[in-house]
């Protein structure tokens, strides 16, 4: 897929930005510079709901069972049983135990599902342990390329997902709006889907971004110092 130049331009903003001097890469949202990059993203159906996008039928945030019955209803055949991982009442338990000894809880969590399709396809959804349970935090479908031609498969991610925020030769990689280092393939905070057509095989992968990592890990230490506040007083 060749880059139009609209784009080009826009990413070779936002490379030069981003090594820029610490002065410029830290311009201010409504600064020209800003501006400038999120009309370029937004001239078009640039920026994307990804909260609202599904693999397979599964969506970020999804049970266990909402995902096995998504899976099921698009055709896939889920594994019988599910690895597991500790819930998040035991790793906070964990943590508690490490300062204030006492019983442990021992509760799991599925940690992925992973279905086969009809031509050869794999979905595997991993989970994350929240409070509220196990949650989808990564879906990722893969397809071997001798099973379908790329311009088949470029043109279904097409109709699915629309334009891309950004592509190469061989990615598409679609954001949230306000996902800073979208462009640049960097670590991402927000939502992001990213589409490959390789030689070997095709992949859509779906995923939070790290602000959803970063959030539940102060949900936890909040709830471990909540349960074990380090106000111990000195007995010496």
């Amino acid at each position: 897929m060749k880059m139009p130049s609209t784009v080009a331009h826009g990413a070779i903003l936002i490379l030069a930005l981003s090594s820029a001097a610490p002065v410029t890469a830290q311009a201010r949202a409504d600064s020209p510079a800003a501006k400038l990059i999120d009309r370029l993203l937004t001239g078009g159906p640039r920026w994307a709901s990804v909260g609202t996008f599904d693999v397979a039928g599964v969506k970020l945030g999804m049970t266990p069972e909402e995902t096995r019955a998504a899976l099921k209803a698009g055709g896939f055949t889920p594994q019988a049983t599910d690895p597991t991982q500790g819930s998040w009442a035991s790793v906070v338990s964990r943590r508690v135990a490490e300062r204030i000894p006492g019983k442990v809880d021992e509760s799991k969590v599925p940690m992925f599902t992973r279905a086969g399709g009809p031509q050869g396809e794999q979905v595997e959804v991993w989970y994350t342990a929240t409070p509220e349970g196990a949650r989808a935090t990564s879906v990722e479908y893969t397809m071997p390329a001798n099973r379908m031609e790329r311009a088949a498969f470029v043109a279904s991610v097409s109709a699915k997902y629309g334009r891309p925020t950004a592509e190469d030769p061989v990615h598409g990689l679609y954001c949230t709006r306000g996902e800073s280092g979208c462009v640049t393939y960097g670590n991402r905070v927000l939502p992001h889907l990213l589409t490959e057509s390789s030689y070997s095989v095709h992949s859509i992968k779906l995923m939070e971004g790290m602000r959803y990592g970063d959030e539940l890990k102060a949900r936890t230490a909040a709830a471990v110092e909540t349960a074990a506040p380090r106000n111990a007083k000195a007995s010496f």
